[in-house]
C-alpha cells in the first residue's frame, strides 16, 4: 500500500469538500450582491478570494476534527468503521472513518490544516497590494483565521458554548460581508442584511447537528449549547428559529435594487425543504418523550435515524438561501439596464 495515497484519501475523507458549499457559496453571494448593487465585477479578486476561502474552511475543519477525535480517544472511546461517511456525519456517525481506518494519522491532519492556513495568507497579499481590494483585506482574514483557530483551540468556543454563535459570525456573516467588501472596497449594511435569514439558519441547523454529538460531547466536556439546553428545548427552539430566518426574508423585498418580484419566487425552494425538516422535529420531539423507557442504545439508535432525516432537509433548506439569492441577485443584475 502507499502510505501517501492512503494520507490524500484519508485527508479527502476527513475534509468533507460538499460542506465547503457553507463558505464558499455565501461568499460567492456576496460577490454577486456587490454585482448587482452597481460595481465592476472582478473575476480575479473572486478566484482568489474563493481559494482563500476554501484554504481556510479546510483549516477549520480539519483542525475541530482532529481536536474532538483527540478528546474523545483521550476517554477511551472505541470507534468503529462506519459503512457510510457523508456531508451530514457527525462525530458518531462516519466523521472520523479516516482517523480509524489509519489512513492518515492526527498528526498529519493538523500539519495539512496548519499548511492550508499558511497558503491563505500570500493570497490575501495578492488581493490587498496587487488588486487594491480595501484596507479591511487584511482584518477580514486574520478575523477569518481567528474563528476558524478557535473554534477548537485556543480559546475553544465549541467548549464554552460559543462556538455556534462563532460559526454563526463566520459562516453567517463573514463570507457574504467578505464576498461584497472585496468587490467594492465599501462597508455597507446591505450584505449584512441579505446575509440575516442564512445566519439564523445556519445557527438553528449548528444546534440541530449536535442533538446526536450530545453524550459524546457531555464526555470530554465540550459544553456547547445542546449540552447546556439539553435535547428537547434544543428541539423546541427549531420552530421560532425558522420562522425568524423566514421573517429575515421581507426586507429583502424593499432593497434599493430593482429586483423583479418574480424572482423571490426562487425563495420557495429553501423554504419547501425547511418545512419539511419542520415538520420531521415536531415527531423527534415526541419520540424523546417516549425514549425515556427506553434503554440508551434504542434512544440513540431513534436519535441518529431521525436527527439524519431532519438535518438532511434541514441542510438543503439551509443551503438553498444562499444559492436562491445568487440567482436572485444575479439575475436582477444581468436584467438590469
Amino acid at each position: 500500500m502507499n502510505p501517501n495515497k492512503d494520507a490524500l484519501s484519508g485527508w479527502v475523507e476527513l475534509s468533507g469538500f460538499p460542506k465547503f458549499t457553507t463558505t464558499m457559496i455565501p461568499f460567492l453571494l456576496g460577490a454577486v450582491l456587490a454585482w448587482a448593487d452597481g460595481y465592476a465585477f472582478n473575476m480575479h479578486v473572486l478566484a482568489i478570494s474563493l481559494l482563500a476561502v476554501f484554504l481556510l474552511t479546510e483549516f477549520c475543519f480539519v483542525l475541530n476534527a482532529c481536536s474532538v477525535y483527540s478528546d474523545l480517544k483521550q476517554k477511551g472511546i472505541d470507534f468503529h468503521i462506519e459503512k457510510t461517511s457523508s456531508l451530514h456525519s457527525t462525530a458518531v456517525s462516519g466523521r472520523f472513518n479516516a482517523f480509524v481506518k489509519g489512513h492518515i494519522s492526527v498528526k498529519q491532519a493538523v500539519t495539512g490544516a496548519y499548511l492550508c492556513m499558511l497558503a491563505a495568507l500570500p493570497l490575501a497579499v495578492l488581493l490587498h497590494v496587487l488588486l487594491k481590494t480595501g484596507p479591511l483585506t487584511f482584518p477580514l482574514g486574520f478575523l477569518g483565521i481567528f474563528i476558524a483557530y478557535s473554534y477548537s483551540r485556543g480559546p475553544r468556543f465549541s467548549y464554552h458554548g460559543l462556538g455556534e454563535i462563532a460559526l454563526t459570525a463566520g459562516v453567517g456573516w463573514l463570507t457574504v460581508f467578505s464576498g461584497y467588501y472585496l468587490q467594492t472596497h465599501q462597508v455597507s449594511w446591505l450584505p449584512t442584511v441579505v446575509a440575516l435569514p442564512w445566519m439564523i439558519d445556519v445557527f438553528k441547523l449548528k444546534l440541530t447537528r449536535e442533538i446526536p454529538d450530545f453524550e459524546c460531547d457531555l464526555l470530554i466536556n465540550r459544553r456547547n449549547l445542546v449540552v447546556r439546553w439539553g435535547k428537547h428545548v434544543t428541539a423546541s427552539l427549531y420552530l421560532p428559529l425558522t420562522l425568524c430566518s423566514w421573517l429575515a426574508f421581507i426586507p429583502l423585498f424593499s432593497l434599493n435594487q430593482e429586483i423583479p418580484a418574480f424572482l423571490f419566487a426562487l425563495l420557495v425552494l429553501p423554504m419547501y425543504f425547511t418545512a419539511k425538516s419542520l415538520l420531521l422535529i415536531q415527531t423527534f420531539k415526541k419520540s424523546l418523550i417516549s425514549t425515556k423507557t427506553k434503554t440508551k442504545e434504542k434512544e440513540r439508535a431513534v436519535t441518529r435515524e431521525e436527527i439524519s432525516a431532519i438535518t438532511k432537509n434541514a441542510f438543503t433548506g439551509m443551503i438553498l438561501i444562499p444559492v436562491a439569492l445568487v440567482v436572485i441577485f444575479g439575475l436582477a443584475a444581468v436584467l438590469s439596464p
